[in-house]
């Protein structure tokens, strides 16, 4: 008696999990419009009604999409005089784009222009403050659901994330984190570096408080090979970007191929038939091993009975005459 084979066919998972939206200038009311068609949009920074307006301003805008033709930006501002200063164009490029302007000695006004509302950001940052309220700050991703965050060393510090180990060609480089929190839990979440130092022992930094927006963690260089970890206290807080040395962190694996559009990634399909055993075939139909159909007088098995088959049984038991 011949038993059927029944297969296991493991799904792979495919899936792309966005961190953040991605809004346009054009669709941004936190952007006003520009004042000629070179310049369509402008950001204000500040007014010289702001008594705080002759410190430093940053923008950080993260692109996300740019125009096939690029698009620029410039800084705009008044000197001690109240004349205004029109800087040079500045190509925007896809990724954090960091724009500071210089503390002065006087109030004045600052604004950042743009050459085009087609550009499209994830997270735009003015001096610290979070200012994208063109998308709904909940929709930021967990730590406890995003993938480049590993199990921590204890219910204190339940999450970690990795910039650099001992390995690492570069690993005494300085290794920064700019993260983004959309969402505190209700008691608050803190953070801590947790780093090696020269004779290879753990360094453990102090709890430090994180809060809603750019929170900039930084770690200065050494002269020796280290490992760099950075740990937090709670995986539900959320966060709309996290940029490790320059590079923008993605919570989830690229979308796999699956040309057959079957749910499984083609590097994972295996022809069926390949657990097959002698005397059966793989039916796509009933989806396992069926026994191949048999014909009795089929000696040859050439489906057909005729005198081949007769002339093979002879050849095997016949005697000379």
């Amino acid at each position: 008696m011949r038993f059927p084979i029944t297969l296991a066919i493991f799904i792979c998972t495919c899936f792309a999990l966005e961190l953040d939206a991605q809004t346009a200038i054009n669709d941004c009311n936190v952007f006003d419009a520009g004042p000629n068609e070179t310049w369509t949009h402008v950001l204000t920074a500040v007014t010289m009604d702001d008594p705080d307006s002759g410190e430093q301003q940053v923008l950080e805008i993260n692109v996300s999409s740019l125009p096939a033709e690029g698009a620029n930006y410039r800084v705009v501002k008044t000197v001690a005089n109240g004349n205004w200063y029109q800087g040079d164009p500045v190509p925007l490029s896809i990724g954090i784009n960091t724009i500071s302007v210089s503390a002065t000695a006087f109030q004045r006004t600052v604004k950042f222009q743009f050459s085009d509302g087609a550009v499209e950001f994830e997270t735009l940052i003015l001096n610290d403050e979070d200012i994208n309220t063109c998308t709904a700050s909940e929709g930021g991703t967990a730590i406890a659901a995003c993938a480049f965050f590993e199990v921590g060393v204890n219910e204190s510090w339940p999450f970690v994330l990795t910039a650099a180990t001992a390995d690492d060609a570069n690993s005494n480089e300085a290794q920064s984190l700019e993260f983004v929190v959309s969402f505190l839990p209700e008691n608050g979440a803190d953070y801590r570096i947790l780093k090696t130092v020269a004779n290879g022992q753990w360094n453990y930094g102090p709890a430090v408080a994180l809060e809603i927006g750019l929170n900039s963690i930084t770690v200065t260089e050494v002269s020796f090979a280290r490992a760099v970890k950075f740990q937090f206290s709670s995986g539900d807080v959320e966060f709309t970007s996290a940029v490790l040395n320059d590079e923008e962190l993605s919570c989830g694996s690229e979308p796999c191929e699956d040309a057959n559009e079957n749910g499984v990634c083609d590097e994972e399909e295996i022809d069926p038939s390949f657990y097959c055993g002698t005397g059966t075939e793989w039916n796509d139909v009933e989806g396992k091993c069926v026994a191949l159909p048999q014909c009795t007088g089929d000696i040859d098995l050439d489906g057909s009975v005729n005198v081949s088959d007769l002339l093979l049984f002879l050849s095997v038991f016949g005697n000379d005459c």
